[in-house]
């Protein structure tokens, strides 16, 4: 038997309960990280036992989890927005400044 457990407050789910389901991922690079977690639009039992597969009890519970993994650090220049994947023309807004800057040629001595 599979007991789904609550990721943020480790509550058991008890098989009549509606509960939020998601898919969270993390990639880890020498020089940068990314995370992502994806809302599902409904709990499915397949999606639930995948192995990236995350359990929410309540939106706070939900909430708390987004603001543990990602924290409360605000980058410059970018804002990402979390929404269900029903809306997927409104997934993400992403804004990023760059500076250029040239190269200069070191001259042959």
């Amino acid at each position: 038997m599979i007991r789904f457990v609550c990721d943020s407050c480790e509550r058991v789910k008890a098989p009549n309960e509606i509960w939020i389901l998601g898919l969270a991922a993390e990639a880890v690079a020498p020089t940068a990280a990314r995370r992502e977690v994806t809302i599902l639009p409904a709990w499915d039992r397949d999606r639930a036992v995948h192995s990236l597969a995350v359990h929410f009890c309540s939106e706070k519970c939900k909430d708390r989890y987004v603001t543990r993994l990602f924290g409360d650090e605000i980058v410059e220049g970018e804002t990402v927005r979390i929404v269900p994947r029903t809306r997927i023309k409104a997934a993400t807004t992403r804004t990023v400044t760059r500076r250029r800057t040239r190269m200069r040629r070191k001259r042959a001595a």
